[in-house]
This record gives C-alpha cells, structure tokens and sequence, in this order.
C-alpha cells in the first residue's frame, strides 16, 4: 500500500531527526555551541512533530477506511486528486479495494438471498408433500377395505353377499372419501395461492359427524397397528359454527401425530375428548405415547421445527395458526412416559334457526 517514496521519505525524517539530535547534544555537551545546540533540539523535535503529524494522516485515512467497511459504508470514496504522489497512490488503493470488496459483498448478499428462496421453496414442495400425504395415505387404505367388500384374491364376490351392513359401510366410507378429496383440493387451492390460508368460511355443522367420519378414516390403519381409538362428546350431538374443511384438517394433524407418537407401543391409546363449559367448546386429543419434555412444548409449534427423522414440522404450526384465525387457542401437556394431551378451545356460537 505504501510506495517507495514513502519509505524513503518517512526514513529521511529519521536521518534528520537523528543528525539534529546528536548536533544539539554534542554542541550542549561540549559548552561550545550552546545555542547552536539549542537550535538543533529544537530542529530534532520539530522535525519529530511533523513525522508523527505525517504519519497520523495517514493512519487517520487508514482507519477510516477500515470503519467503513466495519459499518457497511457504501458511499465512501476517497479524492484521487491528492496534494502528493504518496497520497494519490494510497487513495486510489483504498478506493479499488473497496470497490472489489463491495461487488464481493454483493455476490455474497445475491448469493445469500438465492439460497434463502431455494430454501424457501423446498420447504413449501415439503409442506405440501407432507398434508397431501397426510390426507392421501387413509383415503387408499379406506380404499382397499372398501375393495375387499366387493372382491376377493380378485374375484368378483356376488351381489347376494352383499349385507346391509357392508352396503353401509361402503357408502360412509365412500362419503368419508368424498369428504378428504374435498378438504384435500380446498387445501392444495390454499397453498397454491401462495401457501397462504384463506380466511375461514364458517358455517354451522355437526362437529359429533366430523369426529365420527375422520374415526372411519383412521380405522381401519389403527387397527393394523393396534391402537386403540375412542370418542367422547358431552352432549353427544354438538353443532359448532367454525370452518369444516380447517378444523378437519387440524384434527387430522393431531391425530397423525399421536400415532406417529406410538410407532413403537403395542398398547397405544388415542382418546378424543369433546366437551362444552359455558360458551367455550374444547376437543382433547390424548396419546399414551412417550411424551414431549417440557423445554420443547411450545417449540413444536414454530413453523418446520420437528424432532422426527421424517415431517417437515409444519402440521402442529397451522393447526394452531387455523384455530387461532377462529378465535380459539391449540395447546399441549404432557407427561413423560405416561400421555400427551392437545387442548382445542373455541368460542361457542349459537346456532341460527329460520325465522328468528
């Protein structure tokens, strides 16, 4: 950074100061040249002075250069017009290095920011991969118990086999189906406009009929894996004005959770527990899985935040996110080793009848 010229300069000070210096105190010394002597310490410190003015300029320069670029300072330049060559040439150094460390500083922050999008986006395909999945994988497996009523090893069974009870059966199911395709494209709709949740279209409906359809969803699954699956409602016929498609969606997340939970029980237990206390509904599901330790009961619910191997770790944040936009409130307990309970509370509206 520093020239030639410089040095030669900074090392001419020296000389000087060196000579003026040794001339005085020879002069004092000797009694001959007293204010000969006088004159040159004088000369030696003047001298002094101006070196160290000299060299304060520079490292003044120097460190304003080096705060800037500490501070993030964009419009810093330094006059390329300077009163001497020495400072001509450190300008325009100072000045070329900051001109390739910001284009540097600004590949990096493009860089960065690219990356972020990438990001971004492989989140939003994991997300949707995830609750399409979530609401794919008990529609086939619906699916095939509905197959197996109609044939069997691929024969056709007869129409005269067919019970009232297996017609039954195959109509809620094929009704169940019906109704996850549809959450399913009012879901996929959400995302698409910008993985953004539309606000919710709320309507009186049979939350008891809910429950019972996603229980027919699930249970045939639960039975393979020998979960015990049970529903509670006091009173048993409850009307609830909120959006079907979302709290089906959460309640779906819940319970995909508790048996994700349960993978390695034989003895797994889901209860869903739904009760009104004046006017606020509250629906419990609880898992006798291994639990979630304390420090972590409300980081499950930050957005892609997951202990599991598999997930993205977006279910528990939009089941909270749609239940707080219907004014309630989704929360945990748990107990190690002993059960995990989520807390759905929602305001309770009366229903509307004709006429009044």
């Amino acid at each position: 950074m520093f020239s030639t010229r410089l040095y030669v300069r900074i090392l001419s000070y020296v000389i000087l100061i060196v000579l003026a210096a040794t001339s005085g105190f020879a002069g004092i010394i000797s009694g001959r040249a007293v204010i000969l002597g006088t004159v040159a310490l004088c000369t030696a410190a003047w001298l002094i002075g101006a070196l160290v003015h000299y060299l304060n300029a520079y490292n003044r320069k120097i460190r304003l250069f080096l705060d800037s670029i500490a501070d993030n300072e964009s419009t810093l330049y330094f006059p390329e017009h300077a009163a001497n060559r020495e400072q001509f040439h450190l300008h325009a150094s100072f000045n070329r290095i900051y001109t390739l460390m910001t284009a540097c500083k600004k590949k990096e922050f493009e860089r960065e920011l690219y990356q972020k999008e990438y990001e971004s986006w492989k989140k939003l395909m994991r997300v949707l991969t995830h609750e399409i999945m979530n609401s794919i994988t008990p529609v086939v497996s619906l699916s095939d118990t509905l197959l197996s009523y109609f044939q069997a090893d691929n024969v056709r069974k007869c129409a005269k086999d067919m019970t009232d009870a297996t017609i039954g059966k195959t109509i809620r199911g094929l009704e169940t189906i019906k109704s996850q395709g549809q959450n399913l494209m009012y879901l996929t709709e959400s995302y698409r406009q910008f993985a953004c949740l539309k606000q919710p279209e709320a309507r009186f409906f049979s939350l008891t009929d809910l429950i019972l359809d996603i229980r027919t969803l699930y249970q045939e699954e639960m039975q393979l894996r020998h979960i015990g699956f049970s529903v509670c409602c006091l009173p048993p016929e409850i009307q609830i004005h909120a959006d079907e498609k979302m709290l089906s969606q959460v309640l779906i997340n819940l319970i995909k959770n508790a048996m994700q939970a349960l993978d390695e029980q034989t003895d797994g237990r889901i209860r869903i527990r739904v009760e009104t206390q004046e006017k606020q509904l509250y629906i419990t599901v609880t898992d006798n899985g291994p639990g979630i330790p304390s420090n972590l009961a409300e980081d499950i619910f930050i957005p892609f935040f997951t202990t599991k191997t598999t997930g993205t770790g977006i279910g528990l944040s939009l089941s909270r996110q749609i239940i707080r936009m219907h004014g309630g409130e989704l929360s945990v307990t748990s107990q190690p080793y002993c059960e995990t309970s989520f807390l759905i509370s929602l305001p309770i509206d009366t229903p509307r009848h004709p006429g009044r």
